[in-house]
């Protein structure tokens, strides 16, 4: 097995090195701008980073690796909106269906609500002549205050690769 931190580009596409680039971009920046703030832990509610490029990116691999890398650190707050409906049909079956015990439904009216919504996407840009190929990726990621729709938080990660195709000789 190989080292999934050793950098390993077999060819010019997007791959698991470029994510975690920019997921520790993302935290260390973050990281930052959490120590700045006089917030004690702030309530976040992260979207689904779009996909800009023109290639397949697993976008769900860098929302996870970016909310579990936030939550570890013990400076955010992360809440579920993926399985809001869910939760929400459990709510209503412990309360409304007779079969759950009153001491142990989970009562109505007790979610927190998010402060802040935070959003990424990632673009990328082709050139190439002849063999020689370069492929530039950017990802874009902000926190915006629900509340005032603010944006207080931004940064961007640039990755830039070369590419020369080998000619096949006999």
């Amino acid at each position: 097995y190989g080292d999934p931190q050793e950098i390993s580009m077999l060819d010019d596409k997007w791959n698991q090195n470029d994510m975690q680039l920019i997921a520790k971009k993302m935290i260390g920046s973050m990281d930052g701008w959490i120590t700045g703030q006089s917030i004690a832990k702030p309530v976040v509610i992260l979207e689904m980073p779009r996909n800009k490029t023109s290639e397949h990116i697993d976008m769900q691999s860098l929302y996870d690796h970016v909310k579990t890398s936030l939550i570890q650190s013990g400076k955010f707050t992360f809440l579920d909106k993926a399985a809001r409906q869910e939760i929400a049909e459990e709510g209503d079956y412990q309360n409304n269906s007779g079969y759950v015990r009153e001491d142990e439904a989970v009562g109505t009216g007790t979610q927190r609500g998010a402060r802040y919504l935070m959003g990424g996407v990632i673009t990328s840009t082709i050139q190439q002549v002849g063999g020689n190929k370069v492929v530039y990726y950017k990802a874009t990621f902000e926190l915006t205050d629900i509340a005032t729709t603010e944006i207080v938080w931004t940064d961007q990660k640039e990755i830039t690769k070369h590419f020369k195709k080998k000619s096949v000789g006999f």
